[in-house]
């Protein structure tokens, strides 16, 4: 009876209080700094991660430009914690898309990194959320940075697209 009731105590903090994954927030004049220092050269989400999380694989599913410099247009890597990073720009005209899969992350610690992430690399086109706070874009729907939040079970995708 005394190994049952053990059990159950502690079987149902795990089932009820799974803590979820709290992004580490921005630090904008540090992201703004660092965009100025590579001319702009990567994408401010790539940067942060890069500051704030180890990266545990190389970048891998390269694709490169068939003009110019023959630089990377598109390619995935993994960091800490579950964290999957994916960028796509190689469209001569498309724009930009990445993913970002993370583990299970609470809405609030997501909806300031996102406004961070933005505050870091703004645009003169007003922004906002909708009302469940699960996009985050242009007011008037059109060119600009457009954040989508998609939660799974076990994941929390947050999709960028920037572009006209």
């Amino acid at each position: 009876m005394k190994n049952i009731f053990s059990t159950i105590l502690f079987i149902i903090p795990i089932l009820t209080f799974s803590q979820d994954f709290i992004i580490a927030q921005p630090n904008i004049d540090e992201l703004k700094a660092e965009m100025k220092r590579t001319n702009y050269a990567d994408d401010v989400i790539y940067l942060f991660l890069n500051l704030n999380y180890d990266s545990i694989s190389k970048k891998r599913e390269i694709t490169y430009y068939d003009y110019l410099d023959y630089s990377i247009c598109s390619f995935n890597q993994d960091f800490e914690n579950g964290i999957n990073y994916s960028i796509e720009q190689c469209k001569e005209a498309g724009g930009a898309t990445i993913s970002l899969v993370l583990p299970k992350t609470k809405r609030e610690s997501l909806v300031k990194w996102i406004e961070g992430i933005f505050k870091s690399s703004p645009m003169d086109i007003q922004h906002g959320w909708n009302l469940d706070k699960s996009k985050f874009g242009p007011t008037d729907n059109g060119a600009g940075c457009y954040f989508e939040i998609n939660e799974t079970n076990e994941n929390t995708l947050v999709k960028n697209y920037c572009g006209c």
